[in-house]
């Protein structure tokens, strides 16, 4: 064993969201559209502000009579006894921020006046930190590893293909497919030639949670591009990103013996970031040719962005997430089987038609009123540790 460490620091070139499963609704949080921040709440600090002004009852009445469409900022801007004593609604604001009960204030990076609906939380540490973690990390470099080890080694594969094509459009059959390849390839036979996890190559692989150190949160909203058009289509979905230039480090380990990471071919950190640059130059080989009409300016990012290393966390889109099209002999078979998979997953969304690429939008966020590519990421730097 030849284990090598670094410390790396990660870029977000546009915003990173890696989802906690915690979802804030409007009666949660506060949207001053004034400052266009969201304002959200510690609860604890919240009920002791409402049983301190005596409208603890007042509030729930208010809540539980309209639990979908509540909307706290419209409460606390027309409750009479909070306005009676503080005057104004920015008045509350202040008062609310200097009791500790706002939490955490994140700019709104929409262009909507009327702010966010539901919002989907970011992964945060037992501090209330932003953090992406390790294992996030590295589900995304291990799929970048097997695409590249895959199309270096295409020709192996070909029965893999052929069983993938056979179950396209049924899902736990195509998964199980799906599943015995990724172990052939990421786990080496033992003397037996049986698949083990204790001989998985990935055990070569170390990744730590990787922590802020500049930058912070904010809130945007999904967009969708559909194929031939330059307009985008704004999804009722609002998420906590981390924001564009927002930068994080974590610790990389690498055991480079052919029983490890050497097997994929990785004996240091610029074997690694290489193999990452070659899978987001992939996906923008793919996703060039049906979208560079109307959106060449958020692909060229993938270019600009210092040779973007990764493409990281939610709303990222499938094709950063699958080995289908690492796999597939040719766009053609591959965008065959996807659309069979999106058509039995979601029948409504007219996967049948996807012809140049599927699925048939290119996953957007907005931010500074502008479109990018969701988590794009690079790497900034390398310090060797040992």
């Amino acid at each position: 064993m030849s284990m090598h460490y670094w410390k790396v620091s990660l870029v977000c070139h546009s915003p990173v969201f890696v989802g906690s499963g915690e979802k804030f609704m409007k009666s949660q949080y506060i949207y001053d559209k004034n400052e266009r921040k969201v304002l959200f709440l510690d609860e604890t600090g919240w009920i002791r502000f409402l049983t301190k002004h005596g409208i603890f009852d007042d509030f729930s009445t208010s809540l539980l009579s309209n639990p979908v469409y509540f909307n706290l900022f419209s409460y606390i801007s027309r409750q009479s006894e909070l306005r009676h004593k503080y005057g104004s609604v920015r008045n509350i604001l202040y008062t609310l921020k200097q009791e500790g009960v706002i939490l955490r204030a994140e700019p709104f990076e929409g262009i909507d006046d009327k702010g966010p609906k539901d919002i989907q939380g970011f992964t945060l540490d037992v501090y209330g930190k932003p953090y992406i973690p390790g294992s996030s990390l590295k589900g995304a470099f291990r799929t970048a590893i097997l695409a590249h080890h895959i199309l270096e080694n295409r020709r192996f594969y070909r029965n893999d293909w052929e069983d993938i094509k056979t179950t396209a459009g049924k899902k736990w059959d195509m998964g199980r497919v799906m599943e015995r390849l990724e172990r052939n390839v990421a786990i080496a036979p033992d003397r037996e030639g049986k698949k083990n996890m204790v001989h998985s190559y990935f055990r070569g692989l170390s990744v730590s949670d990787a922590k802020l150190v500049s930058g912070g949160l904010c809130i945007v909203p999904k967009t969708d591009l559909g194929l031939h058009t330059s307009r985008t289509h704004e999804v009722s979905l609002f998420r906590e990103a981390l924001q564009g230039g927002s930068v994080l480090e974590f610790t990389l380990g690498v055991d480079d013996a052919e029983s490890a990471m050497g097997h994929f071919g990785i004996h240091g950190f610029a074997d690694f970031q290489n193999i990452l640059q070659d899978f987001v130059n992939f996906q923008y080989e793919i996703l060039k040719i049906p979208f560079e009409s109307g959106a060449r300016e958020e692909l060229q990012d993938i270019k600009n962005a210092k040779n973007a290393d990764l493409i990281l966390g939610g709303g990222t889109g499938y094709i950063s997430k699958t080995l289908v099209y690492a796999l597939a002999p040719n766009r053609d078979e591959a965008v065959y089987v996807v659309r069979k998979l999106m058509k039995s997953l979601f029948r409504n969304g007219h996967h049948d038609k996807d012809r140049e690429i599927a699925p048939h939008t290119l996953k957007l966020v907005e931010a500074d009123g502008y479109n990018y590519l969701m988590g794009l990421c690079y790497l900034g730097g390398a310090e060797k540790l040992c």
